[in-house]
């Protein structure tokens, strides 16, 4: 089989589509070797027009981490409980299929920062994408540890953060749990500590990993180095040149690395009908910037 073809959307290379059918290329094993060495350089992949099943869609995933089940059983898939639902749509009863069905815009964050072991990889599959709004951004965490003052990096290199679910929910429980007994769960959660750059271990690069929705500090700085410091990790991880925006259709599945990204969602119409699939996978440490304690 040729080659698998991709096209840049971002200058940096940080972002590329790929056009390939996923249901070709499961079944070549030297066309899945090429994804795996392509997402290693481009940590946001994009395929569009892609029709999979459930089952598909986490066969697909597997190939590039252990997918992982999820906790919040009142947003899982009634047929695979690997996936998960964003939706506006309904149930007869009248329940949201899914979760984060408000239309409220989502701010810039990377996914489970605030578990002691995040898994990084994420997959998200558009069904039934609205007309307007909803659109979907990714912000290169490497670009934004290149774009931080020399001083800034000697401060923070090598110092762990931490990580709490109390900070994200204040923040954005218009768009999180509604039930207040799940919500007590997460909320007692014990902080999470985690590096707060991160080192390729195949490329050597650092990445920034400085989610605003759960970092609260970084340990050995004082709180007046803390005030002055977060806010600007904050304002450079979502620098606009470090930005691509995604326009997401019907059919788009599209992949990103957490360890590495921001990203976040525009303000939509919750009258517009909307279900997203995502699986979420464990990478290995060995070929990605995977935090740990």
């Amino acid at each position: 089989m040729s080659s698998v073809s991709t096209t840049p959307l971002h200058p940096s290379g940080f972002v590329v589509q790929v056009h390939a059918s996923i249901m070709d290329v499961m079944n070549e094993p030297a066309a899945m070797t090429e994804l795996k060495q392509q997402w290693m350089r481009s940590p946001v992949m994009i395929f569009r027009r892609q029709s999979l099943d459930e089952p598909d869609l986490v066969r697909f995933t597997e190939y590039f981490g252990r997918c992982e089940t999820s906790g919040r059983k009142d947003i899982q898939s009634p047929y695979q409980e690997q996936i998960i639902y964003f939706s506006t749509l309904k149930y007869n009863d009248g329940r949201f299929v899914g979760g984060f069905a408000g239309g409220e815009d989502v701010d810039w964050h990377s996914d489970q920062t605030f578990q002691v072991r995040p898994a990084t990889g994420a997959i998200l599959y558009g069904t039934e994408v609205p007309r307007d709004g909803g659109d979907i951004y990714w912000a290169d965490q490497f670009g934004a540890w290149d774009l931080l003052p020399d001083d800034v990096k000697t401060l923070i290199d090598g110092r762990t953060g931490v990580y709490r679910y109390a900070k994200r929910y204040a923040m954005m429980n218009a768009t999180e749990l509604r039930d207040k007994a799940k919500a007590n769960a997460m909320l007692s959660l014990p902080d999470a500590r985690h590096p707060v750059v991160l080192t390729h271990p195949v490329t050597g690069r650092k990445a920034l990993y400085a989610d605003q929705t759960t970092l609260v500090e970084i340990e050995g700085l004082s709180p007046e180095q803390n005030e002055r410091i977060l806010p600007l990790l904050f304002a450079t991880g979502g620098d606009p040149s470090l930005v691509y925006r995604h326009k997401v259709h019907n059919g788009d599945l599209m992949m990103w690395d957490n360890g590495c990204l921001l990203h976040r969602r525009d303000v939509m119409k919750i009258e517009q009908p909307r279900l997203m699939k995502r699986t979420t996978f464990r990478l290995a440490p060995t070929e990605h910037c995977v935090p740990h304690a």
